[in-house]
């Protein structure tokens, strides 16, 4: 069973990369080169949080890059997504970690 810790990394890298991959898709919905870029991008922190274990660091460097395409394109954009205060990000991060803690068996 995974320990609470890597529960809360997970669920803070899934919430982030939700967020971004989403902004990024709508920013890129005309463009297709960077729609794939995106693809590849998503399947790969996709992949490696789905690991067992997950790989964190693959996951973590997924987001990195992420974060700088939106910082780097779309720094301007009135619904770029900034990183949430921390009470917001710490509420946001546990309704994530609640969807990846097994469930105990029934007695």
């Amino acid at each position: 069973m995974a320990g609470l810790y890597e529960i809360w990394q997970r669920a803070g890298v899934s919430r982030r990369l939700d967020v971004l991959s989403g902004f990024i898709a709508m920013c890129v919905a005309g463009d297709d080169e960077a729609r794939r870029r995106l693809a590849r991008l998503v399947a790969s922190a996709d992949a490696a949080l789905s690991a067992s274990p997950p790989d964190l660091v693959v996951a973590s460097e997924t987001l990195d890059e992420l974060v700088w395409w939106a910082d780097t394109e779309w720094a301007d954009h009135p619904h770029c997504p900034v990183e949430a205060r921390p009470a917001e990000a710490d509420r946001q991060t546990r309704d994530y970690a609640k969807d990846l803690r097994p469930i105990a068996s029934a007695r």
